[in-house]
Parts: C-alpha cells; structure tokens; sequence
C-alpha cells in the first residue's frame, strides 16, 4: 500500500497525456476550449496526485522508508518522466515555429517544473536522512539538493544517489 502513490506518480503524465489526446480528439483539435479543458485536467492532477506526493515523500521516512528507498523511488520516477521531459520539449519547439504558439511555451515550461517537483522531494526527502547517518559531506548533500530542481542534473543526481548508497 506504501508504493501506490508512487506508483500513481508513475502513471499521472502518460495518463494526462491520454487524457489531452481525448479533449483534443472531442473538440476536434487544439482549439480554445480543448486548452482550458486541458488546463483545468492538469490543476486537478497537481492538486489530487502532484502535491499530495511531495508531502508523502517526507511522510515515508516516518514509516520506515530510509534514505535507500527514496533514492531509489527517486530515480525511478525521474527515469520514467524523460519521455514525457522529450514530449514537452518536442511540442515546445514546434510550438516556437509558429507565432500563436509561442505563447504555449511558458504553460510547457511551467508544466515541466510542476512535474519536476514530487520526484525531487523523494531525493531531497533522502538527502536530509545523510547527515543523520553520517554518509555524506554536507558540500555532496548541497549540491545533488540543488541538482534535483535542474533538468538533466536531476536524473543524473538521481542515479548518482540510488548507485551510491543502495547498498551502504
């Protein structure tokens, strides 16, 4: 039961996805109605599955969950996002190409970031075990701490954290 909303995490993007393709496909393509319509799906996204795990990253550790597991739940998520990062980017660039379109790339951007979060909180929720147990350099904490809001370093801090203490 612990691994159900992270495991709804997971799927929340691909879902949302499906969910867009639906209120483009019914509108009859991307027009005014089918953005607001996608807008208020992705509200309720962030406020049922989104914010809800960022807290629950923080109430694992008081479950038991250690620092081992929340790397590697971390990076697991982070992993399965970069289609959807790929996706957004994708669409970003072909919305630039088009002058209406310009105005989707801050939405995209602001997108990204929302669905950067809840991962990040997982490794930050890990990151501040460390100093507790001893295994880190408060310098090693800071910079993967600052790393898991940076698209690329992400993932890259992720996998570094999960290959560093999985078995420590």
């Amino acid at each position: 039961m612990k691994k159900a909303p992270m495991i709804i995490l997971l799927l929340a993007p691909y879902i949302f996805l499906l969910i867009c393709i639906g209120i483009c496909a019914g509108e009859n393509g991307f027009t005014a109605d089918a953005i607001e319509k996608t807008g208020w799906t992705f509200l309720g996204m962030f406020l049922v599955i989104l914010l809800p795990n960022m807290i629950y990253a923080f109430v694992l550790k008081r479950v038991g969950y250690g620092y081992q597991k929340l790397f590697f739940w971390n990076m697991l998520i982070m992993l399965c996002n970069i289609p959807i990062y790929v996706l957004v980017f994708a669409v970003g660039i072909f919305a630039v190409s088009m002058i209406l379109g310009i105005m989707l790339v801050p939405f995209l951007a602001i997108f990204d970031y929302l669905l950067l979060l809840p991962s990040s909180m997982y490794g930050i929720s890990g990151l501040s075990d460390l100093p507790k147990a001893g295994k880190s350099s408060k310098a090693e904490i800071v910079i993967n701490g600052i790393c898991q809001f940076l698209f690329v370093f992400d993932v890259v801090s992720a996998v570094y954290l999960y290959i560093r203490f999985r078995k420590a």
